[in-house]
């Protein structure tokens, strides 16, 4: 996840030649997003991400088969693409508070070890072979690829870790090129095919942007970089209108007229609505499952409103937060069992500050009409921010949207930046 304050020594590996083409993929695991102008992104997804995905996965549990098991050689040409952070933490490097960084892991001599022995006793292997993990499994480990490959080379690592950085520097998933400087890789995820409600969990996605090279796209650092991003931007538009544009019209021009920061920020956001939306995908993107992409995406959009008022919204009433405070534990978790979290658990809460939003706005002449000209394009609703974000990831939503895009894009921009200036007074509508 990309930092602002970065050591000068950080600086200097992030500018590798290779950068600009980032991780070397196959030709039908990679996508140009400039071939895809003109289609909303969910049908993209739809019709080619997740289907490339899916290649990867066991042919029971509906995908091709799998892969062929590459040995080390890809690593140790391609990890020079990844963040130092991210290279330790997938060597199976431990978080250290102390020092604020991954500590130990393996050395790169033994993650060759393990991924050669892993192309001598597994040829190939599946997305869902080398991930396997069930807890209530005591025999999981016989039935993980990697496992089997670390016992093999008697190292003593986690699987999916090593996992993880093998497909990733493997090109063993889906490279998502923006532009000449941008990119984003998924990997992992299984098709949801036979257990979807489980299968949602898997998968990991990374973004690589100028300056800063292929990193881990979590919400909690997202969140914290993008208030750091919004408190510094006074001019909200381009943000805002290169992140619709993408998602209205497959349309990722927009990122040339961000700074870095605008780039890495715009590119994590679309990592992980990409991840979300394939997961959503597993359930046919049911409104009632799973939607988290939509809670990324207009969590995204409230944010400035949020950062000028340094308010969210907590059991139905504003309170003193940062924006971090929109990803929460599940109220669902139990001690010793899985801890989930995330930013749908806020979304009866975002919802309220939506609604207060449009009825503020809906009592003003520029508001009502703006409210208006958006509702003729994405449906009538109290709430028109959520309904343009599930019009954009929905089972109907359009293969095109023709030139609505742009216009949609435009709209949401200029009705972003006037809610964000008219935070106080919302706020003391609320």
């Amino acid at each position: 996840m990309k930092r602002f304050l970065l050591p000068l020594s950080f600086l200097i590996l992030a500018l590798p030649s290779m950068a600009a083409t980032g991780i070397n993929y196959p030709a039908n695991s990679t996508f140009d997003m400039s071939a895809e102008k003109g289609k909303t992104y969910i049908t993209f997804l739809k019709t080619k991400l997740k289907p490339a995905l899916d290649r990867l996965s066991d042919s029971k549990n509906g995908g091709g088969g799998g892969f062929q098991n590459i040995g080390s050689q890809a690593f140790k040409t391609q990890s020079a693409n990844l963040s130092a952070k991210t290279y330790k933490k997938y060597k199976g490097a431990k978080w250290n508070s102390a020092a604020r960084d991954y500590t130990g892991g393996l050395s790169e001599a033994q993650v060759e070890s393990v991924y050669e022995s892993l192309k001598k006793i597994k040829p190939t292997s599946t997305v869902d072979s080398i991930s396997y993990f069930d807890r209530d499994d005591a025999a999981w480990a016989s039935k993980n690829d990697m496992a089997l490959a670390l016992k093999d080379a008697k190292v003593n690592a986690a699987p999916f870790d090593l996992a993880t950085l093998y497909a990733l520097t493997g090109g063993i998933g889906v490279k998502v090129k923006i532009d000449a400087e941008n990119y984003n890789y998924h990997v992992l995820y299984k098709t949801g095919h036979t257990d979807p409600h489980t299968e949602v969990m898997s998968g990991r996605s990374f973004a690589q942007s100028p300056g800063r090279l292929a990193a881990d796209a979590t919400d909690p650092e997202y969140l914290r970089d993008l208030e750091k991003y919004l408190t510094a931007t006074s001019d909200l538009r381009p943000f805002y209108t290169a992140m619709i544009l993408a998602l209205a019209n497959s349309d990722t021009s927009g990122w040339r007229t961000l700074s870095a920061d605008g780039q890495a920020i715009l590119g994590d956001f679309y990592t992980v609505y990409t991840a979300e939306a394939v997961r959503h995908l597993m359930v046919n993107l049911d409104y009632g499952v799973h939607p988290w992409e939509i809670d990324l995406a207009a969590v995204t959009f409230i944010s400035p409103i949020s950062v000028r008022m340094g308010k969210i919204v907590t059991d139905g009433k504003l309170k003193q937060d940062s924006l971090g405070g929109w990803f929460a534990p599940s109220p669902n978790n139990q001690p010793g069992g899985p801890q989930r979290s995330g930013i749908g658990i806020t979304r009866t809460d975002r919802k309220k500050l939506q609604a207060a939003i449009q009825k503020y706005e809906m009592g003003t002449p520029d508001g009502k009409k703006m409210i208006t000209d958006l509702q003729a394009i994405v449906g009538t609703s109290n709430d028109v921010i959520q309904k343009a974000f599930e019009f954009l990831s929905s089972p109907t939503t359009p293969a095109s949207m023709g030139s609505n895009a742009q216009k949609l894009a435009s709209l949401m921009a200029q009705y972003n930046q006037m809610i964000a200036d008219d935070a106080a007074q919302i706020e003391q509508s609320f």
